[in-house]
């Protein structure tokens, strides 16, 4: 992509973009660096939808669906052009032969995403649908969507027909997901299911989780793996053997993220798609990529930054063949725009609390989920640890003390300000109770972070 070409050709194409840069004083496109930032408040959610495409018009789209992104704001429609889609199902295939041999074992592969209009699960449910229906490989599908129970059926009534089972769904899904399929069939045959996952981060230490409840070697990289992207941005990159060795490689090492990453927790690693232009501005993933709403430096919001395989031929100790794999260049994100936590002025990492979580004795009984719901009453904001266990086990007292202990120990800010702002409150402003991981509705997308007003 030649940047200065494209700008100005979605300038004459796109009469949203006109009015945007009218608005920040520029008749024209200028120098590439002075250009607008644009993001979703103030770019796609500010100006009718076919004014943001190609041509002011839905001319050429092939598809309307919803952008799950916006879902705090209510569903935003999302127009999609063949173009935009055009080698996906290839791309899907390509990597599930190379990740899971599709090509030659049965396999049982179970869509469990909001279906309907959301784009991330109907596109990848009509991509596997289009597969199975080639007949090219031994792979059937099913589509349970957001009904983990009926995944869970679908499951036990069809499993031993398939060597494997590629379960796709979020993250947050997977131990209720287990919890689900383990009740339903206590032989779980070891290494058998596998899950290709969307649309949240995730540490190593839950992947290390997922390979030991599914039975999976400790070093095995695709028995939960990821991508990275959004409705609308579409795909930005994607997780591979050799990015995955080389987190699990820097996890067990703080100081080398420090020097590498300017902070002490593994980001997410990947192969960057070269469909998009990625710059990090001020420590944000921004992206200019060509699609029927044409994006010109957007702002994502999230967290990341590039990284040159070349940076990493210093570190002492990487294997020469993993570094060999390497891309020569890899994206990292530390984390989506939708997993900000703010306590009185102080960022409290959500995946590293669920990392903190996952790494308590077994004795916690921890289900590893968790929710914090956010309540304010009379000016005073306090949060609500809802902390899914297994069976009952635990008390919420020893959770709350070992949270408590952990977010001093990670912010010396939050452990400066957390006791004088209890005692300025009159009383505890972080809390912890316990519910059953078995009591969860498994029909209702997992959040991690709620807002409820007393």
């Amino acid at each position: 992509m030649n940047p200065e070409q494209f700008v100005r050709a979605v300038h004459d194409s796109v009469p949203a973009y006109r009015r945007f840069l009218a608005a920040a004083g520029l008749s024209a496109p200028g120098d590439w660096a002075a250009l607008p930032l644009m993001d979703k408040q103030g770019y796609l959610l500010a100006h009718p939808v076919e004014t943001l495409c190609h041509g002011g018009s839905l001319e050429g789209c092939h598809l309307i669906g919803s952008s799950s992104g916006f879902s705090r704001g209510g569903s935003t429609f999302w127009p999609k052009r063949p173009a935009d889609e055009g080698d996906y199902v290839a791309a899907i295939e390509q990597m599930l032969i190379a990740h899971h041999g599709i090509d030659r074992r049965p396999t049982l592969v179970m869509v469990c995403l909001a279906l309907g209009t959301w784009i991330g699960g109907m596109q990848l449910a009509a991509a596997l649908r289009t597969l199975a229906a080639s007949a090219r490989h031994p792979i059937t599908v099913a589509t349970p969507g957001l009904n983990l129970r009926e995944a869970a059926a679908l499951y036990q009534r069809f499993h031993r027909q398939f060597e494997q089972c590629l379960i796709l769904t979020n993250p947050s899904n997977i131990n209720l997901l287990g919890a689900l399929l383990r009740a339903q069939c206590p032989d779980l045959t070891p290494g058998s299911v596998a899950f290709p996952v969307v649309g949240e981060f995730f540490t190593e230490r839950f992947r290390e989780q997922v390979a030991r409840d599914f039975g999976h070697p400790p070093e095995a990289p695709f028995c939960v793996w990821t991508g990275y992207g959004s409705a609308d941005t579409g795909d930005l990159g994607v997780e591979t053997a050799a990015t995955i060795a080389l987190r699990k490689w820097l996890a067990p090492r703080p100081e080398r993220l420090r020097a590498l990453f300017g902070r002490a927790e593994a980001p997410m690693l990947l192969a960057p798609t070269p469909k998009a232009l990625i710059e990090i501005i001020g420590g944000e993933i921004v992206v200019t990529k060509d699609q029927l709403i044409p994006l010109v430096r957007y702002n994502t919001r999230d967290q990341g930054g590039l990284l040159a395989r070349a940076q990493l031929v210093a570190e002492t100790g990487l294997p020469e063949a993993l570094l060999a794999a390497l891309p020569e260049q890899l994206l990292y994100v530390h984390g989506r725009v939708s997993d900000a936590l703010v306590f009185y002025g102080t960022n409290l990492p959500v995946a590293a609390i669920g990392d903190f979580l996952l790494g308590l004795p077994e004795t916690f009984g921890y289900g590893g989920l968790f929710q914090v719901v956010r309540r304010e009453h009379a000016g005073v904001a306090r949060l609500f640890f809802r902390v899914f266990t297994r069976d009952g086990a635990g008390r919420a007292e020893d959770y709350g003390e070992r949270l408590l202990a952990f977010l001093r120990e990670h912010s010396l800010e939050f452990a400066a300000k957390y006791d004088n702002l209890c005692a300025a409150a009159g009383g505890p402003l972080i809390e912890v109770e316990l519910c059953d991981i078995a009591a969860l509705d498994p029909s209702v997308k997992h959040r991690f972070i709620l807002d409820e007003e007393e």
